[in-house]
């Protein structure tokens, strides 16, 4: 936990692989609508400036898809909160609040006190491509240490007399 930089213990995105691809499926069909358009210069016509909107529409929808699905998406742990940004929403999630820590199959899995499960997409072997046994071994140490840290905290706090007067 010595590595801790602006409240930040670590930080997880999509693999290398993953992001690989969504750069190249955003990259590869812009690069489509640009040589479209770049016919249109050349070839001024009405059929060319139809297929250069319809290839810069489709490179647009890639581009949305792969920043939602892939690139946007990440698991951030600090000394407060766990973050998720996955492709259907981002949870804060309190560490007051999390018993436990699981990898599942989509993703690294915190299970809170009230028996509700949050699923960080970062960690899923389907984002990755491959299993996420190591990536998730870091994340289940740093989140152990987070919980035992409070729950350590929390039963200080009730063996500790507070005195009223003196606070």
């Amino acid at each position: 936990m010595g590595d801790v930089r602006d409240g930040v213990i670590g930080v997880w995105r999509v693999s290398r692989f993953g992001r690989l691809g969504g750069y190249l499926l955003a990259v590869g069909p812009a690069c489509g609508a640009l040589s479209a358009w770049w016919g249109v210069l050349s070839h001024p016509d009405r059929q060319n400036a139809e297929s250069a909107g319809a290839a810069t529409a489709f490179a647009l929808v890639l581009v949305l898809f792969a920043w939602w699905v892939l690139l946007r998406v990440r698991l951030e742990l600090t000394t407060d909160t766990i973050v998720m940004v996955n492709p259907w929403g981002t949870q804060h999630l309190p560490w007051s609040r999390v018993t436990a820590v699981t990898l599942g199959n989509w993703g690294a899995q915190f299970h809170t006190t009230d028996g509700f499960t949050y699923t960080a997409y970062a960690l899923s072997d389907l984002a990755a491509g491959t299993r996420q046994d190591d990536r998730f071994a870091d994340v289940k140490r740093m989140s152990d240490a987070q919980i035992q840290t409070r729950v350590s905290s929390a039963r200080h706090d009730r063996e500790t007399p507070h005195d009223p007067e003196t606070s």
